[in-house]
């Protein structure tokens, strides 16, 4: 998979994602779920709050994320204040952690540690996210499957839930808002490749139709080698 900046983005398979998700266990299963619907990054997952999400109006805003040395700070860019809706699943499951965590008041952490502050996150990829990848390997021994698979880092969750987004249909504006990218222009460049839509389709065969002109019915085109439609 291509590496973020202004190149054309390979997300991860659904497949694979939803067995990785499948094989996570408890609150880090909801976790890993979470970043893979909603696409925040790492420093913004870690630092957010139950005060962070709109239960009423089903929506997650984005104020904040914290740096790796556990400094919490504004998001680097003004497009990275945001909101992004949530779906009632996603709801569902955050009503239940929020009802058994230590930790449920409006200023606590969405996803602490067990002091109730921020994860460290090298930690966290490599007691939890990495390890699902090697579960994921043997269990595809015992099926017996031979083909393999690509691993993937924790960011490209974040590609993940864009490419969903954009297969759901999402138009790249709403996409762009959603991510907190800093333009369209970034949007396009990197996921600009998996905008499809049927129409597309269409207006190329009425392109290719208006460059050929009309097709003459068969008996009147000029005969080619061995008397085929063949024209050389």
């Amino acid at each position: 998979m291509l590496a973020d900046g202004n190149k054309r983005i390979t997300p991860p398979s659904k497949d694979i994602t939803r067995q990785l998700i499948a094989l996570a266990e408890g609150a880090f299963r909801v976790e890993l779920m979470f970043a893979a619907a909603t696409g925040v990054r790492a420093g913004e997952l870690h630092a957010l709050r139950w005060r962070h999400v709109d239960f009423e109006r089903c929506e997650l805003n984005i104020e904040s994320r914290v740096d790796p040395y556990g400094v919490e700070d504004v998001p680097k860019t003004v497009a990275g204040l945001r909101t992004i809706p949530l779906g009632e699943g996603m709801l569902v499951l955050l009503r239940e952690g929020r009802g058994k965590t230590r930790f449920p008041g409006k200023d606590d952490l969405i996803f602490p540690n067990r002091e109730g502050t921020y994860k460290n996150h090298e930690n966290l990829v490599k007691r939890y996210f990495q390890p699902l990848f090697v579960r994921l390997a043997k269990l595809w021994q015992e099926q017996r499957r031979n083909e393999p698979f690509e691993t993937f880092n924790w960011h490209a969750l974040r590609h993940f839930a864009i490419s969903c987004w954009i297969e759901a249909g999402l138009p790249p504006k709403a996409v762009q808002t959603f991510a907190g990218h800093s333009s369209l222009q970034v949007t396009t460049d990197r996921y600009g490749h998996l905008f499809r839509s049927d129409s597309h389709a269409a207006a190329m065969d009425a392109i290719a139709a208006d460059i050929a002109g009309p097709t003459p019915p068969i008996g009147t085109r000029p005969l080619g080698r061995k008397g085929s439609d063949f024209i050389p």
